[in-house]
């Protein structure tokens, strides 16, 4: 079944090269409440990725993309940085990378870790 929410299309939630759906739903009903309590569109730049993405075949093992628990949010400012980053704390995100143009957050169930691009 295709993960579905109220406010994230299936072409934003698909993989870029194949269009394959692997969003898990409970990942992306915690993306939906981060949506929710910034009370504004948040634009997915990248969610699933296949295991044929040319990002993830460049990996020794499977991403959280891949896993279907990630999505990248684009953003345009500091501001937005931080209140994507604290938003995605308050939901439960473990992984956060943060980069000029996006955040990435994900929620993996194993120790919390962040990084930049």
């Amino acid at each position: 079944m295709v993960a579905s929410s109220k406010n994230f299309s299936a072409d934003e939630l698909t993989c870029s090269c194949c269009g394959s759906d692997g969003v898990q739903q409970w990942a992306l009903d915690k993306l939906q409440t981060v949506r929710n309590i910034v009370g504004r569109p948040l634009a997915i730049t990248s969610a699933y990725r296949c295991s044929n993405h040319p990002a993830e075949v460049r990996k020794s093992k499977a991403g959280t993309h891949n896993q279907g628990i990630a999505f990248d949010i684009y953003v345009s400012s500091g501001t937005e940085r931080h209140e994507i980053i604290t938003t995605g704390l308050i939901v439960g995100a473990n992984g956060i990378g943060v980069d000029k143009n996006f955040i990435h957050l994900d929620f993996r169930d194993t120790a919390p870790v962040v990084w930049t691009y």
